[in-house]
């Protein structure tokens, strides 16, 4: 269930006409903001909020429209930050702060944070019935079911009978095994909206648990009818299949679902059990595989995978897994005594016989825990356990065709039609152009028609000496691409002045794009293929060259964010990905507008299952203009339960 969005435009547009500030400005920035609101403009209205912010850091009005414009494009961190903001004085905005704070958490799965929010709002509103349904929901979530049926009958006691009621008070019955009246109430709810698909699976699912699968499956047939790219109807479809031992049509559905969603681990696990008890231990083993790329740790899916490997004789392979295992839980009796077989099929005894001991040990203090310490373990092995999927209707499977892109490289170009960025221009080449007459700056678009560049030739450059013309003329040849060119022009200039740091930098960005015509690729193989390591050679030896390059323009010029940007970029094609996230952090100390910077460092912390950390960093890349921030948001950022 999703929270039911309130039409807040008329509000936000008449609300607090007059500012809250004195300054005048801000209140026209606002005013401007809201303007583009009403709109649905809210990247605009950001990028108007972000000056209210920047001139007065306590303006909490600023941050609640803020706020709300990182809610519209679903970025729950970047609100839930806002609205905390807001939350720092009482102002008028103080109970919607808490009302839109608690859709945001809930969003999140922090749905303690959620029943929290909504306790102070509800205390100020106590009989408006959407919010008891939407305390009911946080508290389903938190599996606090009776107290969720609880606000289930105060919101019908207000006068409002909405399928979404009896979904919610059905869901926890449900989950107290009370299956008749689930079944009852969830009939009403059918009642209410016949063309709900998702209650037919709900309903569909409690009949599952009933028994009764073959009367499950005509409710997923109804729900798939109404939605015919349901993958939620087609997995539990699924599930009510291979209990019948229909288990091509369960293939079938389960080829579905990982079709419509490549990342759906429980798809890729239960195929998995399904081909293995059909003895194709083969793709069995490849569908584990993939759930292990998704969630790298689940020790139910290491240990089906080893116990396959043992089968197929691939005992290098099962060890490895049953040390995972062991490593990630020592308390797993079974992985030492299965690797104890492997070990002694392959006459190692010493290692067998020691596994046995170590097992039995292990099982001794397993019984000796105490009712705490059962808990712990409990809680972790559910956490070891864990699956993700994302089960999408038809109108959300269409996003997972947004494209997301790795930021290029920087490089320097003459700014024509002023179309840099201000943040884009440094103290390096200010200084540059100030002396030389130039009005170079740095952009990463490499759509760009380099030879249309317009450009002073040498012969042109007024007030400059022949070696500054030489530099201006290889910024030239690099922007047309005639790379080798420009580098024995800029190999020229360092030979005689070993302190030219835009030199290094653009001999630096000349190597980078040498490499990316070689791979015919801008982003770095750790996104696209991670396995093949195609640096070798050639290839290797300009990565090195492009890094000492960067290095040496940051010994000439610390400050010089740009250059840290790039060599980070390399550090990726050198799976130096601590490095590079060190460089990127170092970038945007340098310059706390490089959005690009805090793009790529969450994109690397994506990839390497930082999924929270990622997500904050493209909230700020987002927040400081770069749109195609919140198109990895949507995508990828939802909840973190």
């Amino acid at each position: 269930m999703t929270f039911l969005k309130i039409a807040l435009i008329s509000f936000l547009i008449i609300f607090l006409e007059t500012s809250v500030c004195a300054q005048y400005n801000i209140g026209a920035y606002i005013t401007n903001a809201k303007k583009d609101i009403a709109e649905n403009k809210f990247a605009d209205a950001i990028d108007k909020l972000n000056t209210c912010v920047n001139i007065d850091p306590d303006n909490c009005e600023a941050y609640f429209y803020r706020g709300f414009c990182k809610y519209s494009l679903a970025d729950n961190l970047g609100a839930e930050t806002d609205f905390t903001m807001t939350l720092t004085h009482i102002t008028p905005f103080f109970y919607d702060a808490y009302y839109y704070r608690s859709i945001v958490r809930y969003g999140l799965g922090n749905y303690t944070g959620t029943i929290e929010d909504l306790n102070k709002v509800i205390k100020k509103q106590e009989s408006n019935p959407q919010l008891y349904i939407e305390r009911a929901f946080a508290l389903l979530a938190n599996n606090n079911y009776n107290a969720a049926i609880n606000d289930c009958k105060k919101t019908l006691s207000l006068g409002v009978m909405s399928d979404n009621v009896y979904m919610c008070k059905a869901a926890c019955e449900e989950a107290l095994v009370d299956y008749e009246n689930a079944l009852l109430d969830y009939n009403k709810a059918i009642k209410i909206d016949p063309k709900a698909q998702n209650t037919y699976v709900r309903r569909g699912i409690t009949k599952f648990k009933m028994g009764k699968f073959n009367d499950a499956i005509d409710d997923y047939n109804y729900a798939i009818k109404l939605d015919s790219a349901s993958t939620f109807a087609y997995y539990n479809r699924a599930e009510a299949e291979n209990k019948l031992n229909d288990l091509k049509k369960a293939l079938n559905d389960y080829n579905i679902v990982i079709k419509f969603e490549p990342r759906n681990s429980y798809a890729y696990f239960n195929r998995a059990v399904l081909y293995a008890d059909l003895q194709k231990y083969k793709p069995a083993i490849e569908d584990f595989n993939k759930v292990l790329i998704l969630n790298p740790n689940n020790i139910k899916a290491l240990f089906n995978r080893a116990k396959l490997k043992q089968n197929v004789k691939d005992y290098k392979g099962a060890i490895s897994d049953y040390d995972k295992i062991i490593e990630l839980y020592p308390y797993f009796t079974e992985a030492y005594y299965n690797r104890s077989q492997i070990k002694s099929t392959l006459n190692d005894f010493k290692g067998a016989k020691k596994d046995i001991e170590t097992g039995n040990i292990m099982s001794d203090l397993l019984h000796s825990k105490s009712y705490a310490q059962l808990n712990s373990d409990s809680i972790l092995l559910e956490k070891l356990s864990y699956l993700s999927a994302d089960f999408n209707s038809s109108s959300e499977i269409k996003r997972d065709t947004i494209n997301i892109n790795f930021k290029p490289i920087f490089f320097i170009t003459e700014n024509t039609g002023n179309k840099c960025k201000t943040n884009y221009f440094t103290i390096l080449l200010d200084n540059f152009n100030r002396k030389f007459g130039q009005n170079l700056c740095l952009k990463n678009s490499l759509t760009e028609n380099y030879d249309s560049i317009v450009m002073h030739s040498a012969s042109q450059t007024e007030g400059a000496t022949k070696k500054e013309s030489l530099l201006i003329l290889a910024i030239q040849k690099s922007n047309m691409q005639l790379f080798n060119e420009a580098n024995d022009m800029l190999n020229k200039i360092i030979s005689e002045d070993s302190l030219n740091a835009i030199a290094y930098f653009v001999r630096g960005v000349n190597t980078c794009r040498l490499i990316e015509t070689m791979n015919n690729t801008a982003t770095p193989y750790f996104i696209t293929n991670p396995k093949q390591n195609i640096f070798k050679n050639e290839r290797h030896e300009k990565c090195q060259s492009a890094l000492s390059d960067f290095t040496k323009t940051l010994t000439l010029a610390s400050g010089f964010a740009f250059a840290y940007y790039n060599r980070a970029y390399v550090k990726c094609l050198l799976d130096d990905f601590n490095g590079a996230l060190y460089d990127y952090e170092q970038a945007f100390k340098k310059n706390s507008e490089f959005a690009d910077a805090y793009y790529n460092y969450g994109y690397i912390l994506y990839h390497l299952n930082m999924k929270q950390a990622a997500c904050q960093n493209f909230s700020k890349a987002g927040e400081l203009g770069l749109t195609e921030a919140f198109s990895f948001i949507k995508k990828y950022c939802g909840s973190f339960k």
